[in-house]
């Protein structure tokens, strides 16, 4: 299950640490105000970390640290701007022959850790953890003992806080005081407070020093603090920011990517606010468009989907998502045959997959399913041999819903193979067998579903069917409450054997109850009626 929270009851150490000793795998994001940052695990070990909108590109640090040119970076980035693999710098200056792995990964871990020190500052803001989820594939991952960085990153924390008290931001303007700067021949200055020297001329900011040296953020504020202490160093001003930067392409990409990454981490609040920052600069973002309309989504607003969706679509967005997306909206609203006509149109443009496996989807919600097989075949055709749990499931209810018993239990049998950690899968595997008649299977699938996602509804309630039906109430019961606690709309059915366990502990009040909201549900349920009338008949002697 995901974990969240806010920095001022759980402090980042104190996250990673509980991720670390439980050997988790995901993705930790953690925000504060305008800033954003991430951490992905692998069997409670650091892989990956950055920071978002940050200086410290890779290919800037090769250049400051002389292993490259600032000539082979930029005819590195030609190169990667002209190609379609996805290859990262590192990987095409290894290509070239001007960097080594060895190399490379030295300076992924630099990159990581001194993300992380820097997330160890934040003492507000807020963090989530997304379980499973891993980097992208063509992220340069590496593999950190995190107790080897909490142990630094605080001692880190300590001299900010010293630090912070001479060096007050570094997007302050430093300079030697002249009365002192003939002095400095005579004194035992540290490296780094020798490489930051012909930078103070009240000209360069902190970050300016940060962006012309190879020296990371604490080490250039270590080094001026030693030398304003030493009455060497005095601040001159603050940068002043171009008014006009608030509307610059750099300033527009900066909300772009903090919406983005709030979006992915369901801030959703956070990323409308930033999305509708770019809308405001660029009235024709259509990818910030294309977000709002998501969030829209994730937060049950379909009317509003719908018309941004729309409007995309009008200014020129046509693109596979964007079909899809209003597909799903409309599906929602109950306008199935509206929505396969979206699809149908996105598929006379684009003949992506993803527009086929929805559109089997949306056949199967019409009881269709000799269509949606056919669909499902045209889906596989083109996506090949990678196919999702998706496929697997649609397919496996298509064959079940055409009588083909057995074909659809090999489909689930051979899309569990493949994704066994598949929870709606294996649940769907579970109704199959449930169907030729084989409980002990069914019941295995899916408790096999639920360990997967404890919060899946309809394996809970599956389950509990089964339980129920051999008699073993109190289990039912059980798997019966953790389904509604997930979904208290799953339906009818559920309530009324829910009440019908708590009659027969002789609880009438709670049995009442669940036949009252049965009965709501299902108005037509003559059962439940008549058992709520002798039960109420009895208890006032009627």
């Amino acid at each position: 299950m995901a974990i969240k929270g806010s920095l001022k009851e759980a402090s980042l150490p104190d996250v990673l640490q509980l991720l670390t000793m439980g050997g988790k795998t995901g993705c930790l994001s953690v925000t504060n105000g305008q800033s954003f940052g991430y951490i992905y695990f692998e069997e409670g070990r650091i892989i990956y970390a950055s920071l978002l909108n940050r200086r410290d590109r890779l290919g800037d640090i090769f250049v400051r640290e002389r292993v490259i040119t600032r000539n082979q970076l930029e005819d590195a980035l030609e190169t990667q701007s002209q190609t379609r693999d996805g290859r990262r710098i590192g990987e095409i200056l290894i290509d070239g022959g001007l960097l080594d792995e060895e190399t490379l990964e030295r300076y992924v871990r630099y990159q990581i850790r001194e993300a992380v020190y820097h997330l160890f500052r934040w003492s507000q803001g807020t963090f989530y953890f997304e379980p499973a989820k891993l980097p992208e594939r063509e992220k340069i991952q590496v593999s950190i003992d995190p107790e080897s960085l909490v142990l630094e990153g605080a001692r880190r924390v300590d001299e900010w806080s010293q630090i912070s008290q001479k060096v007050q931001s570094l997007d302050d303007l430093f300079a030697l005081d002249p009365n002192r700067s003939s002095s400095l021949s005579s004194l035992d200055l540290a490296p780094e407070q020798e490489r930051i020297l012909p930078y103070l001329d009240g000209e360069h900011s902190g970050w300016d020093i940060v962006d012309e040296t190879a020296l990371g953020e604490f080490d250039v504020g270590k080094a001026l603090y030693g030398l304003i202490s030493a009455g060497l160093v005095r601040k001159t001003g603050r940068r002043q920011r171009d008014p006009s930067r608030s509307e610059s392409p750099g300033r527009v990409d900066e909300h772009r990517n903090l919406g983005i990454a709030f979006y992915r981490t369901a801030m959703y609040q956070e990323a409308v606010r930033e999305l509708e920052g770019v809308l405001q600069h660029d009235k024709g973002a259509l990818d910030a468009a294309f977000y709002l309309a998501m969030i829209a989504i994730r937060q049950g607003r379909y009317k509003t989907a719908e018309s941004r969706l729309h409007e995309i679509l009008e200014r020129g967005g046509v693109n596979p998502a964007t079909f899809n997306n209003l597909a799903v909206v409309l599906a929602e609203q109950g306008k199935t045959e509206e929505a396969i006509a979206v699809l149908d149109k996105g598929l006379s443009t684009s003949d992506h997959p993803r527009l086929h496996l929805t559109k089997a989807h949306l056949q199967l919600k019409q009881r269709d399913p000799a269509t949606a097989l056919g669909t499902l075949e045209a889906y596989a055709e083109r996506k090949g041999s990678d196919l999702p749990p998706l496929y697997f499931s649609l397919k496996t209810i298509a064959e079940g819903l055409s009588t083909n018993i057995e074909t659809a239990a090999a489909i689930a049998s051979d899309g569990l193979e493949i994704h066994s950690t598949s929870a709606a899968l294996a649940n769907n595997a579970g109704v199959v067998e449930e169907r030729k008649g084989d409980h002990v299977r069914a019941r295995e699938l899916y408790e096999l579903a639920l360990e997967q996602d404890s919060a899946l509804p309809q394996a809970s309630k599956n389950l509990g069917d089964i339980l129920y039906r051999d008699g073993r109430y109190d289990e039912a019961a059980e798997a019966y409450e953790r389904a509604l606690r997930a979904n208290p709309d799953l339906g009818g059915d559920t309530y009324a054997k829910l009440g019908n366990v708590f009659y027969k502990r002789r609880d009438r009040e709670q049995a009442i109850r669940m036949w009252e909201r049965a009965l709501k549900m299902d108005p037509a349920n003559d059962v439940v009626r008549t058992n709520l009338e002798f039960v109420k008949g009895a208890a006032t002697g009627e």
